[in-house]
């Protein structure tokens, strides 16, 4: 398709109350709508939220850059990761939404217009992504948050024909870390301060502790210990940046972390900081 300019819009949307925001870009080629490119960071914990939709006249691309993104085409579901993408052509109903991740996740939603044929109605499904790929994504999508202008338009127009080549590689098998209502339970369970011990989890799921164990990552993407490590660690932080003036001993007690040590390795494992720097100087994106 040949025409005389292309433009690029430009919309930067905080979402401040859940710690997210997201970089939208929409480009013409003359008059001509091309396509609307989507950079979404999420900082803090997500929860798989899946939604059903249609684009009747758009092919989407779903790329994960950091964490886990849910996908379900007709029969076939996967949770993709970092190296992977999800296919959608035109006119394909779906569902899709952000998996559980522990620490946020970072994504791509790219829909082209049709015309430029970058999918076919035989491409739906998930593929990996060639060697180097994600690392050239990132730095296309870097440079425009920085740029917003027309220097980034030529990373984007790149991403019609390389998705439209690779578009036919193999496609991805399903996986089964779709919602899984009793691994949902459970999680709301493991949500307290108090210590939920593995076998308290497996009688109330009905399964061994083993089963439990690799069901429960199947579905989440982690062990019921990170995961409920993760929760006190998010709450604990919470009280800090609300002014809590317990000591962080007792603090860190409230929430079942009786060894300091420890607490304060995973602390600052989660959080870049020591509790006790956290309290005094938390870091921007936590404000």
């Amino acid at each position: 398709m040949t025409t005389t300019k292309w433009n690029l819009q430009f919309e930067y949307m905080p979402r401040p109350m859940v710690s997210a925001e997201a970089w939208v870009y929409s480009v013409k080629n003359g008059d001509q709508y091309w396509g609307t490119f989507v950079d979404e960071k999420i900082r803090y914990k997500t929860l798989f939220e899946p939604g059903s939709d249609l684009h009747e006249k758009l092919d989407e691309i779903i790329v994960p850059l950091d964490g886990r993104y849910w996908v379900k085409i007709g029969d076939w579901s996967r949770t993709l990761g970092p190296g992977e993408a999800g296919l959608i052509p035109k006119n394909t109903p779906h569902d899709s939404g952000t998996a559980t991740n522990l620490v946020g996740t970072h994504f791509l939603v790219l829909l082209f217009d049709p015309s430029l044929n970058v999918l076919k109605a035989s491409d739906a499904g998930g593929i990996t992504l060639p060697e180097g790929c994600l690392s050239w994504l990132r730095g296309i999508f870097r440079f425009l948050r920085s740029s917003p202008n027309e220097s980034g338009l030529h990373g984007l127009i790149q991403l019609a024909p390389f998705f439209k080549g690779i578009s036919q590689n193999k496609k991805l098998s399903a996986d089964e870390s779709h919602a899984d209502p009793i691994m949902m339970k459970l999680i709301k369970m493991l949500e307290t301060p108090d210590t939920i011990s593995l076998d308290e989890l497996a009688e109330e799921a009905g399964i061994s502790p083993t089963h439990l164990q690799k069901r429960f990552k199947l579905a989440i993407g982690f062990s019921p210990l990170q995961y409920a490590n993760a929760w006190k660690l998010d709450r604990i932080a919470e009280q800090l940046l609300a002014g809590n003036t317990l000591p962080l001993i007792e603090l860190a007690t409230e929430y079942g972390f009786n060894d300091q040590k420890h607490f304060r390795e995973l602390f600052q494992r989660r959080f870049g900081s020591t509790p006790s720097a956290y309290r005094k100087n938390p870091p921007p994106s936590a404000k």
